[in-house]
């Protein structure tokens, strides 16, 4: 693929240490150009990171996450102008678990694009084209920043489809910014509805 990596960190700069040992250097061995922005928010950062970006497609990844080998690849051979992995939940200490599908909350069955008004089931790490990117005004500063995003992709139009082949490794922490409370999920779903016009709980 035609594609650029950016990894975005912001804050405490031990988080662009440990984006240097995991997620840049798993990106680094796809053969790829790779992009590590550290600044002063994430939306920024993913933001001057993008605007680095020459190829037509880019892949954001989180400081702590990796994409395991053949990544690209799948991707490649995947369809649509946004490309959605599967997902390896991964544990310190812990066997890996199979990857997944991620779904929206309380859904049963397998999420398509439809069910981007009703929550996001799309990771981070899925690749989309640069240009979609930009044309739908990139990164904005929400909790939920990358619901925000692919739901501003599909409102434009965009082909959304899963890359089954392709896995995201992603690490679970903690009090992460994933991680958020029962309360805190409600308002920042609120949040990012209000701002793109979908109905809200």
């Amino acid at each position: 693929m035609d594609v650029t990596v950016v990894v975005a960190t912001f804050g405490d700069a031990g988080w662009a240490d440990t984006a240097r040992r995991r997620a840049v250097a798993s990106a680094r061995t796809l053969g790829v150009p790779v992009v590590h922005v550290h600044g002063d928010t994430l939306h920024g950062a993913r933001n001057a990171g993008l605007e680095r970006v020459r190829t037509g497609w880019v892949v954001h990844l989180d400081a702590d996450d990796e994409l395991e080998a053949g990544y690209l690849q799948a991707m490649g051979r995947a369809r649509g102008d946004v490309r959605v992995p599967r997902v390896r939940y991964c544990r310190p200490g812990m066997p890996p678990p199979a990857a997944v599908m991620p779904r929206v909350a309380g859904h049963r069955h397998v999420c398509t694009q439809r069910c981007l008004p009703a929550g996001n089931w799309i990771v981070v790490g899925a690749a989309v084209r640069a240009g979609l990117v930009r044309q739908v005004g990139g990164w904005r500063d929400f909790g939920w920043e990358d619901w925000d995003l692919w739901l501003r992709c599909h409102q434009a139009g965009a082909c959304i489809r899963p890359a089954p082949d392709a896995v995201y490794r992603a690490w679970v922490r903690t009090g992460s910014r994933g991680r958020y409370s029962r309360a805190e999920s409600l308002r920042h779903h609120r949040a990012v509805a209000a701002a793109n016009g979908v109905p809200a709980p």
